[in-house]
């Protein structure tokens, strides 16, 4: 059992100047709740109305955490968890999904706004991002690729904190952050916020550095961001990010059992010797455009561009690569409302592209030596989707959706004699997905869905750090079914979410290492995963004008009964074992105390 015990009293989080010109008075100064609105699966409605198992994260529940890392704030949802195997090295498993992660976010698909975050190989550099920056986040639990393609995990969305725009208005906000802790860590942050009726501009600057727990587990993390968007053409909208991210972090190698009781904070000698790090620096630039012809039609186009420069002395070696990505994503929305009847047609298509330069050389010391490998990959991926949204007299809603996925590589080795062009094309994938909603009281709502998810091998997972192609690797694939309830009592104090659910996935793609350490991957058995996921929370206080504003308890609970099915190593046979990486049982409970002189009270207990 691991238990973990997190304390937080904040008191003035940050410094903050604000102008305002021609300021609007609002007729009451208290602050009217409104329902969070669910834009996953382009639904945009209430949690209660939404068919889909969902954990929200808002900017106010990462700033309970400090603001310096998604993985505290990510981890009180059910059937979600983030890991860090050293400061600044991340990886998320959604339902099992770090199954063929050992680093990094794979198999889960991330969009930033409108815009494909997750590369065209199937990676996700979330490490990169800047927590502060980020106004909310949805986690979509589950296969989502009726709408968005490769995955088998779960699809994350996050949201940019633009400032609303608002009629006379001008707004300049100004805010710098310092934040400290143990073990050598230190950050800040600069904000410059501006809006008007036309405009919405934030500029971002901030800088992370720790020593880390254990030896050579140094971080340093610098990004530059500016987002924002601004009405053009009447009330037609464009949104831009533009985001910068240098981070380097040292990677301190695993510990047996006996190393790590003897002392657990040395790191491997030869990963210190070898000068065992990440060095990553990325430009990101993407923008989305919202088109509205009239009321029942509207059309959102994204285009995003991303580069990589990659660099990862390690054990066995020293890697070099550079990546280029490009990415188009379309989609046609038309309304309709009329005899008490609600449909919401959803047509488009994505396409993405990549292309990697992968080098390796030997590793002397953290210095690059002799030549080992060169190889150059481009990877393609595209598929149309459609979806059907229908809800009859605000009651009954269906969701009907699919999608139809190709996917390939092209790659060729420089420094083998026969270096011609070579292509692997994986069957194209038809990723269906139903789910029905039926609210039976204002309060009280349930849900029922069926879905598909597929993942090809990733650019890491097809070309491994063993610096071998493999051209057998298949994609995984699998149906899900779930089953789930929520609501609240009539004057919100008490809200509840409960989702249980099958996961049946084959062809799983596993990690295997050689004898010089080296991973690489293969298809072997499946699995069997079935959860339960329960979230709850209740206001003691909820009085925006008391001295006490809130006092809010709330639990999370996941449990996990996961197996191998088929899968067998050499002569051992796994089947009916339970699956590597996954706790059986995860609580999370949590106190918040907001009080009228702005002294904030948080306190985390988590329970694996």
């Amino acid at each position: 059992m691991k238990y973990i015990l997190s304390l937080c009293l904040l008191a003035l989080p940050f410094t903050g100047l604000t102008q305002t010109e021609n300021p609007v008075v609002e007729k009451d100064s208290v602050l009217l709740l409104t329902p969070v609105l669910i834009k996953g699966y382009e639904s945009t409605r209430p949690l209660l109305e939404t068919p889909v198992a969902v954990g929200l994260i808002s900017a106010r529940d990462m700033e309970r955490y400090a603001n310096t890392s998604l993985l505290p704030s990510i981890n009180t949802i059910p059937g979600v968890r983030m890991e860090e195997r050293s400061p600044g090295s991340f990886r998320l498993n959604i339902r099992g999904s770090l199954l063929r992660s050992p680093f990094g976010v794979r198999n889960i698909k991330v969009y930033w706004n409108d815009m494909p975050f997750t590369d065209a190989g199937g990676n996700t550099y979330l490490n990169l991002v800047d927590p502060s920056t980020i106004g909310s986040m949805e986690v979509l639990k589950g296969p989502g690729g009726s709408l968005y393609g490769a995955n088998t995990g779960g699809i994350v969305v996050l949201h940019t904190d633009d400032l609303p725009l608002t009629n006379n208005l001008r707004d300049h906000q100004f805010r710098v952050q310092l934040n400290g802790g143990s073990y050598g860590n230190f950050g800040e942050q600069a904000q410059w916020k501006y809006r008007n009726n036309k405009l919405s501009s934030s500029f971002t600057q901030s800088h992370q550095q720790a020593d880390g727990y254990r030896a050579n587990s140094k971080l340093r993390k610098d990004v530059f961001q500016w987002n924002g968007n601004t009405r053009i053409f009447g009330n037609n909208k464009l949104e831009w990010l533009l985001l910068y991210s240098d981070i380097y972090y040292q990677t301190p190698g695993g510990l047996t059992l006996a190393q790590m009781q003897q002392n657990p904070k040395q790191a491997r000698q030869i990963a210190i010797d070898q000068k065992a790090a990440i060095y990553n620096k990325t430009l990101f630039a993407g923008t989305s455009y919202t088109h509205e012809f009239n009321k029942q039609w509207s059309n959102v186009t994204s285009f995003a561009f991303s580069h990589t420069d990659f660099r990862n002395p390690f054990i066995t070696n020293y890697e070099k690569r550079n990546e280029d990505n490009l990415s188009i994503r379309s989609k046609f929305i038309y309304a309709i409302y009329r005899n008490e009847q609600d449909i919401r047609l959803i047509g488009g298509a994505e396409w993405q592209y990549g292309h990697a330069g992968i080098d390796n050389y030997g590793n002397k010391k953290g210095v690059a030596d002799t030549v080992q490998s060169k190889d150059r990959i481009s990877v393609r991926q595209w598929f149309p989707f459609a979806q059907i949204e229908w809800q009859l007299k605000k009651k009954l809603l269906v969701q009907a959706g699919a999608s139809t996925n190709a996917y390939q590589y092209r790659y060729k080795r420089l420094t083998d004699a026969d270096n011609a062009k070579k292509r692997k094309k994986f069957d194209e994938q038809f990723l269906p997905r139903l789910a029905i909603l039926y609210p039976f009281t204002k309060h009280l709502s349930t849900y029922a869905s069926v879905s598909k998810g597929f993942s090809p091998a990733t650019l890491a997972e097809f070309r491994s750090s063993d610096a071998n192609i493999n051209t057998a690797l298949q994609p995984e694939f699998g149906w899900n079914y779930e089953f789930g309830i929520r609501g609240n009592s009539s004057d919100n104090r008490f809200e509840y979410d409960i989702a249980a659910y099958y996961f049946k996935l084959q062809q799983a793609i596993v990690r295997r290492n050689n004898s010089a350490g080296e991973e690489y991957f293969i298809n072997s058995g499946g699995t069997d995963q079935k959860g339960l996921e329960l979230r709850a929370s209740y206001s003691l206080i909820d009085n925006p004008s008391g001295c006490f504003r809130l006092i809010k308890i709330w639990s999370g609970f996941t449990l996990n009964d996961y197996t191998f099915t088929n899968y067998i190593t050499g002569t051992d046979d796994h089947s009916g074992k339970s699956l590597t990486g996954v706790p059986e049982r995860i609580s999370v409970t949590g106190l918040d105390i907001n009080t009228a002189p702005g002294i904030y009270f948080h306190t985390t207990f988590n329970h694996t």
